[in-house]
């Protein structure tokens, strides 16, 4: 984020508000992933060590709850925020083989 909004890593460019944007989104993603993953993880080793349903269990059948569906959601959102920050606009990408520049123009 420093390097987001420190004028010194700029180079004449505003801010890029977007770009600051989508890395809180990814940050908040990951945070609540994680939050979640350890929640489930201290009830299943904590709260249900000695219960007839073992750890395993007890995490195999949360992951229908909606403890357990919103950890996998905030994955796929964040990997769908990743994906799309490393694909370029098609415009503007560079032909990776000769002959290809046909292919760009419409």
């Amino acid at each position: 984020m420093v390097a987001l909004l420190n004028p010194v890593h700029r180079r004449e460019e505003g801010i890029k508000w977007w770009l600051v944007s989508y890395t809180v989104a990814m940050f908040l993603f990951v945070t609540v992933y994680t939050g979640m993953n350890l929640h489930i993880l201290s009830n299943s080793f904590i709260d249900h060590q000695r219960t007839p349903e073992s750890p395993l269990n007890y995490q195999f059948l949360s992951r229908i709850t909606a403890l357990g569906l919103i950890p996998n959601v905030m994955f796929n959102l964040n990997n769908w925020l990743a994906d799309g920050l490393l694909v370029s606009y098609l415009p503007d990408a560079a032909p990776t083989r000769p002959g290809a520049q046909y292919l760009l123009r419409s």
